[in-house]
């Protein structure tokens, strides 16, 4: 791939090419912004699993880790080699930003579309994608995304290859994607590692047995090698990653059967008259814009030109009643609403045209490049498998449908002025979401920093260096920190659910807790942390209340039955309530009338 990418960066300036040069570098600023703009109270999380990994603790066997290995250990390795530094802190997400970037504009070049289009087609999936729910380029969701997209664009490669060295030589870096992706998300993994194998069979006509038996092999060598470097027994890392991980997601039951489930909740969104609206107003202005607003620079008769003009005035006339619902995740949602149904319509539509493709000796005619339409589809499903079988906020399978359609659909639209007219709806998204991103850099339940660029400030932290924090974040944590003293690291803190006290203050996880949130911990882990704090608990703990939040985890994936963490929580209000322990701080930062919250730090001895 790096001669690919060296080419394409020797064209990028090309007359051909820079609509979506603009467009890339566009992109990248804009994912710029939101690297610096993000600071949450869900931070540092990855540092204390990198640090312990370092002092010699293992990620499963010790910390019960239900995560995939790999981005702790990329984690570690950039710790190593950079340091604590804020500033140092964001170099891996800048990394995985361009590489992010530079796959979209790859992948969208491969289409027939002219610059423009295709510039349009790269920004739309890139802006939908990030507003996905708690999306951010220091996160593992984006070099998933990178891994798919590679994938993608290897798989074109080797429907062109000519040589069978080549191939397999192909088929081989397509095992090592799917394996380090299995390793960095297991679900999104699993179902690449099964798209590409299906690819694979479709696009190699010679020594298909060959090439999928290496594709599993490399994948598998690549897994065994990430979980050695851990230093966790295969055993243990299957224990927590795979067979312990779905307790959290509601069961196997619940994993296998809400990717059924998922079309069936799409369509109750439709329901809210509010989202059919958007729909046709987005689809109808695009129509305008094809069909009437964009012939107009032709020469035209003066009966025709006020008739369009007309027709134009009338689809913009709702927009003073639509502009708040295209300015936030309303158009989103409606509209991605529209994409289940054409990810799971596209993708089935294209596996039965390969059977039949099969079926007929490999007579019968198609475009072999429509199997690629699978790909989108093993991850709206492994998405749906692990989100409760909802797609709120899911967006990035839905990205990915964006930039493969226009290669590999298995509907061909022969008028050109529809095909402007889709473009026109990625144009609608690009510009919408982009400026819900803006307003809303990141969203997590309550978490929400403001609008990018207000309210925030530079800030010398005496551990981290200079960093950019909210006014509002730091006014906040400065006081917990202040309140614990210089002795917090002997005393002992525990911050539930998530690790940011001991971040910002530098303390410490105790015993290891470094997260203990409502679908990546265990039954085991709570109810042991609960045995814990029974027998001997820390000086002090920093407890986030968010009582909302946990009960729409227990409907979404526990059929509203309590989980593990309503009996924690119930633990430490009886403590409080005898007055065994006291709340020395209490604050109800960030809490809004969804997601209620409040925050506690609790002194469990003088």
């Amino acid at each position: 791939m790096a001669w690919k990418a060296t080419a394409w960066l020797g064209s990028a300036f090309d007359e051909d090419n820079r609509y979506q040069t603009v467009t890339f570098l566009l992109c990248v600023l804009f994912g710029l912004a939101m690297i610096a703009n993000v600071q949450t109270t869900n931070d540092g999380d990855w540092m204390w699993y990198a640090l312990s990994l370092h002092s010699g603790q293992r990620l499963y066997a010790d910390l019960h880790l239900a995560l995939q290995p790999l981005f702790v250990l990329e984690a570690a390795a950039f710790l190593k080699l950079l340091g604590r530094g804020w500033l140092a802190s964001k170099v891996p997400g800048v990394l995985h930003l361009i590489a992010y970037c530079a796959g979209l504009s790859l992948l969208a070049r491969r289409s027939a579309l002219p610059d423009r289009q295709k510039a349009v087609v790269a920004g739309c999936a890139f802006f939908v994608s990030i507003c996905s729910f708690a999306y951010r380029f220091d996160d593992y969701h984006t070099p998933s995304d990178c891994l798919v997209l590679y994938s993608m664009l290897l798989l074109l490669m080797l429907r062109e290859s000519a040589s069978s060295r080549r191939a397999m030589g192909l088929v081989a870096l397509l095992g090592a994607l799917s394996g380090l992706a299995i390793t960095l998300r297991i679900n999104d993994g699993l179902a690449l590692w099964f798209g590409v194998g299906l690819s694979i069979v479709c696009l190699t006509p010679a020594k298909r047995l060959l090439s999928v038996a290496l594709l599993l092999l490399v994948a598998a060598l690549i897994v065994v090698g990430v979980v050695h470097l851990t230093g966790d027994t295969f055993h243990d890392y299957l224990s927590y990653t795979l067979f312990k991980a779905v307790g959290g997601k509601g069961g196997t039951g619940n994993v296998l059967v809400n990717p059924l489930r998922l079309p069936w909740n799409a369509l109750r969104y439709l329901r809210n008259p509010w989202y059919p609206g958007l729909i046709a107003y987005t689809v109808g202005a695009a129509a305008v814009w094809a069909f009437l607003l964009r012939p107009l620079g032709r020469v035209r008769e003066p009966g025709e030109f006020k008739r369009d003009a007309l027709g134009a005035l009338l689809i913009l006339a709702p927009l003073p009643y639509f502009y708040r619902g295209l300015l936030n995740p309303d158009l989103l949602l409606a509209m991605s609403t529209l994409g289940v149904f054409a990810i799971y319509g596209l993708g089935v539509f294209a596996f039965l045209r390969y059977l039949r493709w099969e079926i007929s000796g490999r007579t019968w005619t198609w475009d072999s490049r429509e199997i690629l339409m699978i790909t989108p589809l093993g991850q709206m499903i492994s998405t749906a498998a692990s989100s409760g079988g909802v797609h709120w906020g899911v967006y990035e399978p839905w990205a990915m449908l964006i930039v493969i359609l226009p290669i590999a659909s298995p509907v061909r639209l022969r008028s050109e002025r529809a095909r402007t007219a889709l473009v026109g709806v990625g144009a609608i998204l690009l510009v919408c979401s982009g400026f819900y991103r803006f307003l809303v850099p990141y969203a997590w339940h309550s978490t929400q920093p403001r609008a990018m660029f207000i309210g925030r400030q530079w800030y010398r932290h005496p551990v981290y260096g200079p960093m950019i924090i909210e006014t509002s974040l730091l006014e906040f944590i400065e006081p917990i920190c202040d309140r614990m003293g210089p002795d917090g690291a002997e005393a002992g803190l525990l911050s539930l659910p998530y690790s940011y006290a001991n971040y910002f203050c530098d303390i410490p996880p105790w015993h290891g807790y470094v997260q203990t949130y409502y679908d990546t911990s265990t039954a085991e882990t709570i109810f042991g942390l609960m045995d814990e704090l029974q027998r001997a608990p820390p000086k002090w703990i920093f407890y986030e209340r968010q009582l909302d939040s946990l009960a729409a985890h227990e409907r979404q994936y526990n059929h509203g039955r309590p989980l593990p963490h309503r009996y924690l929580d119930e633990f430490l209000e009886e403590k409080l309530a005898r007055g065994e322990w006291k709340a020395v701080f209490t604050s109800e930062y960030a809490s809004t009338p969804l997601w209620k919250e409040q925050w506690i730090l609790i002194q469990t001895r003088p």
